[in-house]
């Protein structure tokens, strides 16, 4: 049985603790499909413009072998249609995505979908 696991997050220079995060992802079903924030969003959330283009963080992401797709997140902060289109079976949030988990607690309170979330820990 195929199982998609959704992840989210900025990925600004891919480093050893986003590949172990990934491959955890992976471990957890037979595809993973990475959410890349919005530039918009990481200048909003983090108060700076990402080092890297979002299309860059793209596709560092979808060369990578455990990810058999990345795509930009939503435009608008708090809109989830990526999971809408995905359909994930799990979402996994890293250990520091907190904020994350409120904002997709509330939007599927709201829009009357659900998929299981479990937060990785950090290492």
């Amino acid at each position: 049985m195929n199982k998609r696991v959704l992840v989210f997050g900025t990925f600004d220079g891919i480093h050893s603790g986003h590949e172990f995060f990934l491959r955890t992802a992976k471990s957890r079903g037979s595809e993973l499909v990475v959410g890349v924030a919005r530039d918009t969003y990481v200048v909003e959330y983090k108060g700076r413009r990402p080092l890297n283009h979002e299309q860059k963080r793209l596709a560092a992401l979808e060369a990578l072998p455990c990810v058999d797709e990345a795509r930009l997140c939503d435009e608008q902060i708090g809109n989830f249609n990526i999971i809408e289109e995905v359909g994930p079976d799990l979402i996994l949030l890293g250990h520091d995505q907190q904020e994350l988990e409120s904002a997709l607690i509330t939007w599927m309170g709201e829009s009357g979908h659900y998929v299981p979330m479990i937060r990785a820990k950090k290492v």
